[in-house]
């Protein structure tokens, strides 16, 4: 699939192929203004140690895919201010298991979940599989998020949502 960079040029490329590259300019370019809102509202802040979780069996901590070193899901981790756990994967998902988790003691988990909508009662389900993990920091912390929405999934113009949403779990704005 390839990084964000990526989507960018796949944008401009489709815009042209389809003679609508005004267009297409207008909504590369948009999205790389709100990227780059992004990165200035979390530069200079301590980079918490993420798993992005995209996949997994629901209800358990088994069959977990998450985002490795490459990609745009690991590219949106990083420009929402946050350091992946699998960053030396050098591929877009990893197969993962408890123990490895563990190991890699992250201080926030992102459980993404998307093509259906999960009732109230789902999502504290599925938040309630990590407590199976209390060694975890991120547990101890209450730092698991679990987001829902195909925005997360689908590279296009609404991975800035994506990266805001992550970028508020990662970061989140302090109200007075």
């Amino acid at each position: 699939m390839g990084g964000l960079d990526n989507l960018m040029g796949t944008i401009r490329k489709l815009g042209r192929a389809v003679g609508r590259a005004q267009e297409a300019e207008k909504v590369a370019a948009g999205l790389e203004a709100r990227f780059d809102a992004i990165r200035a509202r979390v530069a200079g802040r301590k980079r918490p140690r993420t798993l992005l979780v995209f996949g997994r069996e629901p209800g358990a901590l088994r069959a977990i895919d998450a985002s490795g070193g490459t990609g745009f899901l690991a590219d949106i981790v990083s420009l929402a201010g946050g350091e992946n756990v699998l960053a030396g994967e050098k591929r877009e998902a990893v197969r993962i298991g408890t123990e490895a988790i563990l190991a890699a003691a992250p201080e926030i988990v992102i459980d993404l979940h998307y093509g259906r909508t999960l009732s109230a009662e789902q999502i504290d389900r599925e938040r309630a599989a990590w407590q199976t993990l209390p060694a975890l920091p991120a547990v101890r912390e209450g730092r698991v998020a679990l987001l829902t929405g195909d925005e997360f999934v689908v590279p296009g113009p609404r991975l800035a949502d994506a990266a805001e949403a992550i970028a508020d779990v990662l970061h989140p704005v302090r109200r007075h």
